[in-house]
């Protein structure tokens, strides 16, 4: 199981790649060098787990009564499975952010990977140093 800890941030190119830090990839298992990510829900973030989590995170929405759901747009599956992605990293252990995800979390030039244990996400500096600050006025 991943064990993602302490905060990076790393340089992203023009063709928004940009390097998974070194011990988050070294946590994942040998044969599975990718990661998947989604638009984070509560902030202007990407989240990223391992593949593994993301089956957890199916297995644990199959149990939500769909039933009692009064659209698809509360269904968490639907918010969460239909936006993720598995991206596989290069020879350089980089991945190619979508820009559609580099968008919603205002990231340009540069990334801060955050690790939460078994997740992470990935910020602009500037909107993480905000999510940092609000946190420590409340």
């Amino acid at each position: 199981m991943p064990l993602f800890t302490s905060t990076y941030t790393n340089k992203v190119d023009k063709k928004g790649r940009v390097s998974i830090p070194a011990a988050f990839r070294s946590t994942l298992p040998v044969d599975d060098q990718s990661v998947a990510v989604f638009p984070s829900l509560v902030s202007k973030a990407i989240e990223g787990f391992d593949y593994q989590y993301l089956e957890h995170i199916s297995e644990r929405l199959s149990n939500f009564d769909m039933l009692t759901t009064p659209s698809l747009t509360q269904d968490p599956a639907a918010k969460i499975l239909s936006r993720s992605i598995t991206i596989s990293f290069d020879g350089d252990g980089r991945i190619v952010l979508p820009q559609d995800l580099m968008s919603h979390a205002g990231i340009t030039d540069r990334a801060v990977f955050v690790g939460l244990g078994r997740t992470f996400q990935i910020w602009s500096p500037a909107e993480y140093e905000a999510a940092v600050a609000r946190s420590e006025t409340t």
